[in-house]
């Protein structure tokens, strides 16, 4: 294990230095903030397409007070503490929760708003509480409060499972649906979104303690200029203005939206170097597991795939090529337009759509009905060509030879037309793979989920690394395998 990880290093260091050099360089203005926009009330957009919200305000006046001009970029939440860590971003807002591990690597203002979780479910589901989620699914916002709350206590209630999502709408949506039983997420946010929905309801508030505040790069000197302004902001009262404006009445004396506190003690155990950031070994022995059942999800899934993708694709080329016309007009357009559909958008409809007319499937048979359709059309036209490129002697010898079509297919006509698409199916087969990353948009816990949530909760990108060099060592040896094997074909070893 000690060697595998020491040569991943070596890897990345060679690979990432210039860039790491490079983004050391550049400049600190205008301040750059990341926001997973979509957070309300927190960072949102208006009908006009402008960036609201209580923390945009606060950001926007901060830099105002510091006579800079400022740029926010959309982030998903899980993204953000290796954008601050990396120097991507200067700053991170999105109700981030002030953490013992995430003081280890990144540095806090002050806290300026107090928040607990809390449990969301559909009125009339049955649900009043925790208590009534044994055996059932439960949805978080991947790597934040609420998700690493739901993993510490899914023993205690007896969560069946804990499905993470990038963001609000899309687990208020799989609610509505009923695919899951309860959303847990930060309080405020579920409140103010909650509060024109009557089919919603926050079920019961969930004590955590957690304190809100801007994230910022290990040590960085902005961190303390930000701090500063947020004391004089909280001395001026526009803090808890802020507060009456966005959640419609002041704050209580006795909380961190008014009271002037101490800015949070980093960790200065640790001295952050771009090893100790992108390529921590402490970081990587506490997540590989997960990222070992997120690759044994993603070989399942593409193993499935590609499978199916497959049997689809060669019965879609004959159909194509010797069907009846209508049969083949058909294969036509089915080819034609799922080769045009990005797969992105066909597994968001297949996942979100299909439960409006009655088809609910589980993120992983979506996953695989997705990337099915899409591999199968790519596969298909594959096999056209290849059996396209087999000469016409080939089929009027099978004829001559009296071979019924099954035959002719089978024993003559497939074998050499394999021959001839390996290296393109290959391709399509590794795209597959490569592909069954973009099920974690629909929270399916594959290699790249598992990455992403294990890096937010240790706030350090190292997961995400390691799951790129996973990637590495689990393709490169099949392309490399599958080169030899076109190799052989060529030269007629059997």
């Amino acid at each position: 294990m000690n060697k595998c990880f020491s040569l991943m290093k070596f890897l990345l260091i060679a690979l990432l230095w210039p860039m790491i050099a490079s983004a050391q360089d550049a400049t600190n203005d205008p301040i750059i903030v990341g926001a997973n926009i979509g957070n309300v009330p927190w960072e949102f957009q208006d009908t006009t397409g402008a960036f609201v919200g209580f923390e945009v305000d606060l950001v926007k006046e901060i830099a105002k007070r510091l006579n800079r001009e400022i740029e926010i970029l959309n982030v998903p939440f899980n993204g953000l503490f290796a954008a601050v860590q990396s120097g991507r971003i200067d700053m991170a807002i999105s109700s981030i929760a002030i953490t013992e591990t995430r003081l280890s690597t990144v540095s806090f203002t002050q806290p300026y708003y107090d928040s607990d979780q809390s449990l969301t479910v559909r009125v009339g589901s049955g649900i009043t509480s925790l208590n009534d989620l044994a055996g059932k699914i439960v949805a978080a916002d991947t790597g934040a409060t609420g998700d690493i709350w739901a993993t510490e206590n899914q023993q205690k209630y007896g969560f069946e499972e804990i499905r993470r999502y990038e963001g609000l709408a899309p687990a208020m949506l799989d609610l509505e649906i009923g695919r899951i039983a309860g959303y847990i997420s930060d309080i405020p946010a579920l409140q103010y979104y909650t509060k024109d929905k009557p089919h919603l309801q926050v079920a019961e508030r969930i004590k955590t303690g957690g304190k809100y505040s801007l994230m910022l790069g290990k040590n960085s000197p902005l961190a303390i200029e930000a701090n500063a302004i947020v004391t004089i902001l909280k001395e001026e009262g526009f803090i808890n203005a802020l507060h009456e404006k966005w959640f419609g009445a002041p704050a209580e004396a006795s909380t961190s939206t008014v009271l002037v506190v101490g800015m949070p003690a980093a960790n200065d155990n640790l001295i952050l170097d771009f090893v100790d950031t992108f390529l921590n070994k402490q970081v990587f022995l506490d997540t590989y597991p997960m990222l070992i059942m997120g690759l044994i999800t993603t070989i399942q899934l593409g193993a499935l795939s590609i499978i199916t993708g497959l049997v689809l694709g060669l019965i879609l080329a004959l159909t194509r090529l010797y069907g009846l016309k209508p049969l083949q007009y058909t294969a036509k357009i089915y080819i034609d337009v799922f080769r045009s559909i990005p797969l992105l958008v066909l597994l968001i409809i297949i996942f979100y759509a299909l439960p409006f007319v009655g088809l609910s499937l589980s993120p992983f048979y979506a996953a695989a009905t997705a990337l099915t359709i899409v591999s199968g059309a790519y596969t298909a036209e594959i096999f056209r060509a290849g059996i396209e490129a087999i000469p016409k002697g080939q089929f009027e010898a099978s004829e001559a030879l009296g071979l019924n079509y099954r035959h002719m297919m089978g024993d003559v006509i497939l074998p050499q037309a394999i021959k001839i698409v390996i290296p393109p199916l290959t391709n399509n087969c590794i795209n597959v793979i490569k592909d069954t990353a973009l099920a974690s948009v629909v929270a399916m816990p594959d290699l790249l989920k598992q990455a992403t949530q294990a890096q937010a909760v240790a706030a350090n990108p190292t997961p995400l690394i390691v799951a790129a060099v996973i990637y590495l060592m689990f393709l490169l040896p099949l392309v490399l395998w599958v080169s030899r094997l076109e190799v052989k074909f060529k030269v007629g070893d059997k």
